[in-house]
């Protein structure tokens, strides 16, 4: 019996200092959990920062750095502190402070709001790097900054992550520059992505406001690549008008030159030009010196001709090629029907704009329109034009005109319609079939080209201009010496004896024999 109260007394004992350890054990872990909190409140207190505000406002940034300190060293984990530290650092242009400091906040308080200061810092401080990996971070939950977008993608581009920049690009197109469509059109070309580059350097050119030298380079580029020699040659002389020399430091200068020399051999001839070992901008300024001649659209460029055209329907897809119209007269059943309402004449007369005349009352639209496009003012040219057709519908001096303005802006269809409805109406004049080719020249294939200039050889039989033109695409193009050395002949029989075309034309019959 004693046994047992034994027992029973140790077993209370044993439950009674239980219940005093787990009392002190609970009581000691609110102690902590009460001491955790106050430690928190003590790291992020409410400070005044009214007085570093007052001397940001005033520009007295050093002294608010200097406040700044010594509020980070009271509360060194205060984010607000922190922050408005490295703000005041930026705004002392010390960036690689200000970008430490941006860095300690974000890791004490990860926002990605924060990382695009972050990034701005680094980018100032010439990190670029560690910019990048900044703006990624912020980015990538705001991607509607287009500021922020156009930096991220320039820096991707400079080390060399194109297809990471091109998708950065896309997302802000809109907002892109001229020189960030440049950038946009050298990564396509990197990619051999042709049709895209073209888009992007023509967007470049159009949204310049200074010379778009850089541009056209790259659309001269990018027709090189597709063996467009009619393209490639208005750009060559687009840029040698503009930056005269600018080409002698490329790569693309011999292939310039050659160019030249193969597809304006007869002009040098008719200007008596020996374009033998002659550079690409010597080549240019004989074909550019001189008045500029109305009959000659081709060769006439300037500044304001940005070449291919600034509108395309989009970078990633291409137009199917349109056929071409037929060069045989216009009949009463290809006539628009008159419940249209509307001629062509009408159509192309329709206002795109409003031309003031300062040139005087005496002057005719017709002149004052010649007048603009000898000025480089094919915009102007193409209205005056088209108040001429106001007045008479079959003039086709001013048809004419509408297609040089044309075809100086780039817009190769309209040219080529234009100048077909001048042949309609004056059917016979040698020049205004000459333009018509010249466009053709761009616009048709290979074999209908060649079948428009058979078809001018048989109006005009007696031009050598003509003549030279189909013996050197015989030669050259189609590879018939053959029948290019007949041609040549002709033109050797026809020409004045002592004629530079009748000299070239003995040359090229004396190389088809060896």
């Amino acid at each position: 019996m004693s046994n047992y109260r034994l027992w029973l007394t140790l077993l209370l004992l044993g439950s009674i200092s239980l219940g005093i350890f787990g009392c002190s054990s609970d009581e000691e872990k609110d102690l902590e959990t009460e001491i955790s909190n106050s430690e928190t409140i003590q790291s992020n207190p409410d400070i005044d920062l009214s007085l570093v505000f007052e001397k940001r406002i005033e520009g007295k940034n050093e002294e608010a750095i200097a406040l700044l300190r010594s509020l980070n060293e009271l509360h060194p984990a205060s984010v607000e502190v922190m922050i408005q530290l490295a703000r005041s650092l930026l705004d002392a242009q010390q960036f690689s402070l200000a970008a430490f400091r941006f860095e300690q906040a974000l890791s004490l308080s990860p926002d990605n709001i924060l990382a695009k200061e972050a990034a701005e810092a680094h980018y100032l401080a010439k990190d670029f790097d560690s910019s990048i990996e900044r703006y990624r971070q912020y980015l990538s939950t705001n991607p509607v900054d287009p500021a922020s977008q156009l930096r991220f993608a320039r820096m991707l581009a400079d080390k060399g992550q194109g297809t990471e920049s091109l998708n950065a690009f896309s997302k802000v197109s809109n907002e892109a520059t001229d020189d960030d469509c440049l950038i946009m059109g050298n990564l396509f070309l990197q990619k051999n992505l042709l049709t895209q580059a073209k888009y992007w350097y023509a967007e470049s050119s159009s949204r310049s406001e200074g010379s778009p030298a850089q541009a056209l380079i790259g659309l001269l580029t990018v027709a090189k690549r597709e063996k467009n020699d009619g393209e490639a040659e208005t750009l060559i002389l687009a840029l040698e008008k503009t930056s005269p020399g600018i080409l002698e430091t490329t790569e693309l200068a011999e292939y310039s030159a050659n160019l030249l020399r193969r597809r304006r051999l007869a002009d040098f001839i008719a200007k008596g030009m020996d374009a033998r070992g002659k550079t690409v901008t010597q080549l240019a300024s004989g074909l550019l010196a001189g008045k500029t001649n109305l009959f000659r659209p081709s060769n006439t460029v300037t500044s304001s001709s940005k070449l291919p055209p600034k509108k395309e329907p989009s970078p990633f897809t291409t137009l199917p090629p349109q056929e071409p119209l037929p060069v045989q007269p216009v009949t009463e059943e290809t006539k628009p029907s008159p419940s249209l309402g509307m001629s062509l004449a009408d159509a192309f007369a329709a206002p795109v704009g409003q031309v003031k005349d300062v040139s005087g009352a005496s002057d005719s639209p017709l002149e004052l329109g010649q007048q603009a496009y000898l000025e480089g003012s094919y915009t102007s040219a193409l209205l005056h034009a088209r108040d001429a057709l106001k007045k008479n519908s079959k003039d086709a001096a001013a048809w004419r005109l509408c297609s040089q303005s044309h075809f100086q802006l780039g817009e190769t269809n309209e040219a080529e319609m234009t100048i077909l409805e001048a042949i309609r109406h004056k059917p016979f004049d040698q020049d205004m079939r000459m333009d018509y080719l010249r466009i053709a020249r761009e616009t048709l294939p290979s074999k209908r080209y060649l079948q428009e200039l058979e078809k001018v050889r048989e109006i005009f039989p007696e031009s050598t201009e003509i003549l030279w033109e189909l013996a050197r695409r015989y030669h050259i193009v189609e590879n018939m010496p053959v029948t290019a050395a007949v041609l040549y002949r002709k033109i050797v029989q026809i020409a004045p004896p002592k004629s530079a075309i009748a000299g070239q034309a003995e040359l090229e019959l004396l190389k088809l024999r060896k």
